[in-house]
């Protein structure tokens, strides 16, 4: 049986939520790059804005593009409530694949681990292509990837693991994050259930949603020839957000790439 497709309209209610258990340490990152850069930059997979924000705030231009309207309007939302943006922003509907915008930028981001959205090697190749297609010349490309996990790969258990628990910011309510995660080795491919029960005052349970993910992960190895056939190669490789060394202890890959 196919995975579900994902829903990413319906993701735009709860992507705050899971990301509010996450630490910040990537925004600070791409934050850093686009001081570095002057701008403006280009972030592929704005999502609800959790990056976007940020850059305007630090006086850099953005452009944000995401592939959802429900997350674009919440964007929207979250910066019309957002006051002391130093730079610009502009928020964009497009598809990382087929991206074109006519328009090119000193750094090009592509924050959240969205690349593995693009579910075949092809439309990875392709999303990565469109991605330099839209760098100044002398550019760089940002993006990180988590590290395929051996122990994760290797569970087939349909029992949930925590993600643990969260505050929902809409309604104040105590919220509890799980996850079953069901990876195909042959197609590098991950279908996950994520699983959100919001909590009333005594505890119990108010609603339970359950929210779909689809990704295809990559080995580093495989990242060099993908950048590689599109024009780019990685200037920069590091095992976290701090510039520490990538290495099979690494839960993150952290790219930094130029033109060849």
């Amino acid at each position: 049986m196919p995975a579900p497709d994902m829903d990413y309209d319906v993701w735009a209610e709860w992507y705050g939520v899971f990301y509010s258990t996450a630490p910040i340490d990537d925004v600070e990152f791409y934050v850093d790059l686009a001081l570095l850069s002057g701008g403006p930059v280009l972030e592929i997979g704005c999502g609800t804005g959790r990056v976007t924000l940020p850059v305007a705030a630090s006086g850099v231009d953005i452009v944000g593009v995401d592939f959802s309207q429900a997350m674009l309007a919440k964007a929207e939302e979250r910066a019309a409530a957002t006051i002391d943006l130093g730079g610009s922003f502009e928020f964009l509907h497009g598809d990382m694949r087929t991206l074109a915008l006519d328009r090119h930028f000193p750094l090009v981001i592509i924050p959240a681990r969205t690349l593995y959205l693009a579910l075949t090697p092809e439309e990875q190749v392709e999303s990565l292509r469109r991605a330099a297609a839209h760098m100044s010349p002398g550019g760089i490309l940002a993006f990180n990837l988590f590290t395929p996990d051996p122990d994760l790969l290797a569970d087939t258990s349909e029992d949930p693991f925590s993600m643990g628990e969260t505050i929902n910011p809409a309604t104040g309510k105590r919220c509890l994050l799980s996850a079953v995660n069901r990876p195909n080795t042959v197609t590098q491919t991950i279908h996950s259930t994520q699983t959100v029960e919001e909590l009333d005052d005594d505890g119990g349970v108010l609603r339970t949603v359950d929210l779909e993910v689809n990704l295809r992960y990559l080995y580093p190895s495989e990242v060099h020839v993908m950048l590689e056939e599109v024009g780019l190669l990685a200037d920069q490789v590091f095992g976290d957000f701090n510039g520490g060394a990538l290495n099979e202890d690494s839960e993150e890959m952290v790219w930094v790439a130029r033109q060849a």
